[in-house]
């Protein structure tokens, strides 16, 4: 476990410190993890340019107006667009292409807590793997250019990184026979199917693009409202917010949440590699037995890989998975 005064100290111990202009954009940034993360970021790092990504208008509106006075010469955009769609996912990094050459940080956390079953967005994939696998890869292709640039500058301490905020350590097999299970779907499946292709693929692009550092995160129980914001029925929403100050001391604050994963961004130990991560900020026990168990390993990743290249591509040609 690293403390977090531990974290603290070490990121405060940043300002001033990091080069000036980093660039960085936050998928699912105007709420939870998110946000918070990119609240140290944009605080800590000298003149950022900062992009972020989410569904709500009075969301950004609020986040920009709270922190564009901690630092003035930053900039802070946000991009509105609904990442559960592939198509919006490609216009989101065009913007961002057309303005920027170089992405230091890249992090995701973008999804909903849900008990419905198989809901399909208009191009045919499951709204929730959507959110928490198919949208993410495809973010990374699109913006691994800038990623690769920002890795080659060897005046920046930071590089180029990538962390995928979901359930790290929490993998199983992966049905290849129904990748989108369109057959088979359940929602442990579901869940499955999206935490081991988020870490096999970090582990695997880590061996790919060995100057980018990739990083899926479990952060544990955090307090971030994601139970207001969920598709529950609304008997289990509320039975779920009467006994949540019940667990409140095994509960992070999103604002802790935000200090770790900013310390993960910037630490010089994660600048290059792939990394399955736990709560307390250690490399992930069950990560470990899953990828020494082949469910998560390289191989499993390239394969993960392939046969998202081709639903993105089916996707793009057709429209429909």
């Amino acid at each position: 476990m690293v403390a977090l005064d531990t974290i603290r100290a070490s990121n405060a111990a940043l300002k001033g410190k990091l080069p000036a202009g980093l660039v960085a954009l936050f998928v699912g940034g105007t709420s939870g993890i998110g946000e918070h993360t990119m609240r140290v970021f944009y605080e800590t790092a000298p003149s950022p340019r900062v992009y972020f990504m989410g569904r709500s208008q009075s969301s950004a509106d609020r986040i920009i107006s709270s922190l564009k006075p901690l630092n003035p010469d930053g900039h802070l955009e946000f991009i509105q667009a609904d990442a559960s769609l592939l198509r919006n996912v490609d216009e989101a990094t065009r913007k961002f292409n057309e303005k920027e050459k170089e992405l230091n940080l890249l992090v995701m956390s973008q999804g909903f807590l849900t008990m419905e079953g198989r809901v399909e967005t208009e191009e045919g994939l499951d709204t929730k793997l959507a959110l928490n696998y198919f949208s993410r890869a495809r973010f990374i292709q699109n913006l691994l250019p800038a990623l690769t640039t920002a890795a080659s500058n060897s005046n920046n301490p930071i590089g180029a990184r990538v962390i995928s905020v979901l359930s790290a350590g929490h993998e199983g097999p992966i049905n290849f026979a129904d990748y989108e299970l369109k057959k088979t779907f359940s929602l442990r499946n579901a869940g499955i199917h999206a935490v081991t292709s988020n870490s096999a693929l970090s582990k695997y692009l880590a061996k790919q693009h060995p100057d980018i550092s990739f990083i899926h995160s479990y952060p544990g129980g955090v307090e971030t409202g994601i139970i207001s914001q969920s598709r529950l029925p609304a008997v289990l929403t509320m039975t779920l917010k009467l006994i949540a100050p019940l667990f409140r001391s095994f509960i992070k604050t999103p604002e802790e949440s935000g200090q770790r994963h900013f310390w993960m961004a910037t630490n010089e130990k994660f600048k290059t590699g792939g990394w399955l991560m736990d709560s307390e900020n250690e490399e992930s026990a069950g990560a470990k037995k899953a990828f020494e168990k082949g469910w998560c390993n390289e191989a499993v990743g390239e394969t993960v890989w392939q046969r998202s290249l081709e639903i993105f591509d089916k996707v793009q040609k057709e429209g429909k998975a």
